[in-house]
């Protein structure tokens, strides 16, 4: 990035460092999960020497061999998928400048200059955690958790919440503060949304 593109810089943003652990160990955790399936199923197999009925209830069967391999093989590439975003994820860094803001994930560079943002999304999600169920999970307040996507003249879009940027709601302000200047239509929308 030149520095000339968005200015002086102001401020500097990526993703936080708790979630990406989180999310390699969440995926991880599927890995091993599909692969000590397949372990077990495998096993089961060549105890029976491939001698095994269509369909039982309690032991190892072609049907329960056949749903197992299927849910290891959906952890393991969902582990892996998530993996790779997560990697991805951590490559994101945005600057915030004088004149702009530059989105560099990878290699690329995407610059946002104030005078091409036509619109902001703000999104306002109310949520109970999901730690009480039935009637109980009414005693714990609504959680509120904001996400923004920002459009530029030509379409082009950036977004961005408390998941893929570390301080998100500070970002957000300073690009308020230039929209604000600039009479940029900001929308707000509240969603309420209560887990059954």
């Amino acid at each position: 990035m030149a520095a000339f593109e968005i200015g002086e810089i102001k401020s500097e943003f990526r993703p936080g460092r708790a979630n990406l652990v989180a999310g390699m160990i969440i995926g991880l955790m599927m890995i091993t999960g599909g692969c000590t399936i397949l372990y077990f199923g495998s096993k089961g197999l060549i105890e029976s020497r491939g001698n095994l009925a269509f369909w039982t209830e309690k032991d190892w069967c072609w049907v329960s061999l056949g749903l197992f391999g299927g849910l290891a093989i959906v952890l393991i590439l969902s582990g892996s998928l998530l993996i790779r975003w997560i990697q991805t994820l951590s490559r994101i860094t945005v600057w915030v400048g004088t004149t702009g803001f530059c989105v560099s994930e990878r290699n690329a560079n995407d610059v946002f200059h104030w005078d091409e943002i036509t619109f902001v999304e703000e999104t306002r999600l109310y949520e109970r955690p999901p730690l009480l169920k039935g009637i109980a999970k009414y005693a714990l307040p609504k959680l509120m958790s904001r996400s923004f996507v920002i459009i530029r003249r030509h379409g082009d879009t950036f977004g961005f919440s408390g998941t893929t940027i570390k301080r998100h709601v500070e970002l957000a302000d300073l690009i308020k503060e230039e929209t604000n200047k600039r009479s940029i239509p900001w929308e707000v929308e509240e969603v309420h949304r209560d887990l059954l």
